[in-house]
């Protein structure tokens, strides 16, 4: 909050005294006016209070309010003209000449002037403190809110000449909006004052270097995605995928692992016409080829052969794998016909005479 220093204070003295002196002396003047028209003190001292009286009280309530940061009321605004203009109809009325009329008549305006100026005066030196003028504001506010009604009432009102009537109204009242708020107009010449050196500068810039002013652009963030999170591979059956990719009985067996576990088969691969993907780290046993269509053993074949082969079969069971006859041909590398009969003598081998099959 500021404060007024002793030359302020002096002049506004100096100012306020010629001020109070007018008021006094349109009193004297209207009390002297009325005495030598109506030759009685009383009813002139009547005069003077109902007009220059209710003027100074009006006056004096403005003072104070505006000194406490306060807006004037509607009425007290109004006293401080209305007063003074009853006291100049009275004066009209009891002037006995016509030259006499225009005397009584502006006579009490005096009080009115000293009035406003002291208000006025009071005003000011609050916005000076204080920095805010209540009375712009309230002015401000007035007129917003006007505009505001006005607004709705052009779009939503029934009546079409209601409608037009209000949209023009709102625009007489634009041209009032922010009238004496110095805060207002300060804060819109600093937008405009450097709205006009930007386009300054873009001009000069234009002329000087033959190419307009680019704004620098903060530099670009790289932009992150997040990374995908990983999946579950999803569960293979490899008897399944075992039986699909076998060929039939009688051709030539293709090459499997010794081992089911190290199968890997992708799910685009689970096609019938689609070989197994094979690993080279891995030994491949290939068997004879059989004749087609037949079941039986090969002729002449060792018997020690077909011993070792029910031999290691039984031994793998007794270990507690589950062989089927699909995983039984890949270990020995014969047909799954000929794996089939062999697992079934090796069961019969580890289960003699219980007639238990696992």
């Amino acid at each position: 909050m500021k404060k007024l220093t002793g030359g302020q204070i002096a002049v506004l003295i100096l100012t306020t005294i010629p001020m109070v002196a007018v008021g006094i002396g349109g009193g004297i003047g209207t009390y002297a006016n009325a005495a030598s028209v109506l030759h009685r003190k009383e009813t002139a001292l009547g005069v003077v209070a109902a007009g220059e009286g209710a003027t100074l009280v009006a006056a004096l309530v403005t003072i104070v309010v505006t000194m406490l940061g306060q807006t004037v009321p509607a009425v007290v605004r109004a006293a401080l003209w209305l007063m003074p203009a009853a006291a100049s109809v009275m004066g009209y009325a009891i002037a006995p000449t016509p030259s006499e009329t225009v005397v009584f008549a502006l006579t009490p305006l005096a009080m009115t002037a000293s009035a406003e100026g002291i208000s006025f005066l009071a005003r000011r030196i609050v916005v000076h403190r204080t920095g805010q003028d209540v009375e712009a504001q309230r002015r401000n506010a007035t007129v917003m809110r006007q505009i505001a009604f006005h607004r709705a009432r052009a779009e939503r009102h029934p009546w079409g000449w209601v409608k037009r009537y209000s949209r023009l109204r709102a625009w007489q009242l634009m041209s009032r909006a922010g009238d004496g708020d110095a805060q207002l107009g300060s804060r819109l010449i600093s937008v405009q004052s450097a709205r006009l050196t930007e386009g300054a500068d873009e001009a000069l810039a234009d002329m000087l270097t033959g190419r307009p002013a680019q704004p620098e652009l903060p530099p670009a963030q790289p932009v992150v995605s997040p990374e995908p999170e990983p999946s579950e591979p999803e569960p293979v059956d490899y008897e399944a995928t075992v039986n699909t990719a076998l060929p039939a009985i009688g051709s030539e067996p293709r090459p499997m692992f010794t081992d089911p576990a190290q199968l890997r088969v992708q799910p685009a691969d689970l096609h019938g016409s689609r070989e197994p993907v094979l690993s080279p780290a891995e030994p491949i046993l290939v068997s004879r080829p059989e004749p087609d269509g037949e079941l039986s053993e090969p002729e002449g074949g060792p018997d020690d052969e077909i011993e070792q082969q029910i031999t290691a079969l039984a031994q793998r069971l007794r270990a507690g794998e589950r062989l089927t006859k699909t995983t039984a041909a890949q270990v020995l590398g014969v047909s799954p016909a000929t794996a089939g009969r062999r697992l079934k003598d090796a069961r019969a081998r580890i289960n003699e005479g219980t007639g238990f099959y696992p």
